[in-house]
């Protein structure tokens, strides 16, 4: 079956496939008698082989294909792999991506400030402060060119994360999709991980990260976290 990539990290790609293959091929010769074709190794067919490689060497590769928690309780720090989901953004996510619009009403709520500041001073206290304020700025300018994506399955109460290079994303990452990736962090049910602080995410510093993992989310913050059994990925693909 032919693979739609809606997200691809051509570089981790490469060193996967040189790490199974022992030197990654950039091109392949066919010669014969009457013609000579040469044949470009494209990403798409390196990731093929790659997977066949990983396929043959499930030992070598740490290849896993979880479907049920059972599984999934077998998994590793380390092990690469395969796993059909629904992939969706969070909400926070999306908000604060320069396409989520909060920044621009941030900049239109300062522009009308020195107006609202005619108003008394209890009606100030009910908006958020230049501290609030410039810590959002923040947390957005670090997004830069990163993306968040969630992983969920009906057959698992697994979740899995992975933070993306927006240089690799190719199409709408949202919907039902196999994500392919090798895993970085584990954590129990019962614990509680910011999304914008997920182990090895570089979004927020970690000091900070620390501090947010230690603190269960209240009610009106539960959608700003990942709730385990969970894993963040090193997101190789998403395809369809």
């Amino acid at each position: 079956m032919l693979k739609r990539f809606m997200y691809l990290d051509t570089g981790a790609l490469s060193d996967y496939v040189s790490a199974l293959e022992d030197g990654v091929r950039q091109s392949l010769e066919r010669e014969s008698e009457a013609e000579r074709t040469t044949f470009t190794d494209t990403p798409q067919a390196q990731f093929e082989r790659m997977l066949s490689l990983a396929k043959s060497e499930p030992e070598l590769a740490g290849w896993l294909t979880p479907e049920s928690d059972q599984e999934f309780n077998s998994v590793k720090i380390g092990n690469l792999i395969e796993v059909g989901c629904e992939i969706y953004v969070p909400e926070a996510v999306k908000a604060l991506a320069p396409q989520g619009g909060l920044l621009d009403a941030m900049d239109q709520f300062e522009a009308f400030l020195p107006a609202i500041s005619m108003f008394s001073s209890e009606q100030l206290d009910d908006l958020p402060s230049r501290e609030q304020r410039d810590a959002v700025r923040l947390v957005a300018n670090s997004l830069g060119g990163k993306q968040i994506v969630v992983g969920e399955m009906d057959q698992s109460e697994w979740r899995l994360a992975g933070q993306l290079d927006a240089s690799y994303i190719k199409a709408d990452l949202e919907g039902q999709a196999r994500l392919v990736g090798k895993v970085s962090s584990i954590w129990d049910s019962g614990q509680w991980k910011p999304l914008l602080a997920l182990p090895g995410s570089t979004l927020i510093p970690r000091e900070q990260r620390r501090k947010m993992e230690r603190t269960k989310p209240t009610d009106d913050q539960v959608g700003n976290y990942l709730e385990g059994p969970a894993a963040m990925l090193d997101v190789l693909a998403i395809y369809r």
